[in-house]
């Protein structure tokens, strides 16, 4: 007795949204240009430290 194909579909669609969704978040970053910070409170883009970057290249 095999899965039928909206069984496969139940088990195969979430998987590879949920791959996506990691993969996104790994390199949003990256893909958006622009850099990020965690600390206790907040996760959030670090203006001063872009800032920081783009003086020191100069």
């Amino acid at each position: 007795m095999g899965l039928s194909g909206a069984a496969w579909a139940t088990l195969i669609v979430p998987t590879l949204l949920g791959i996506l969704v990691m993969v996104l978040y790994g390199f949003w970053d990256k893909i958006t240009g622009k850099e990020y910070y965690v600390d206790d409170e907040i996760l959030a883009y670090d203006e001063e430290l872009l800032k920081e970057l783009e003086g020191g290249k100069r």
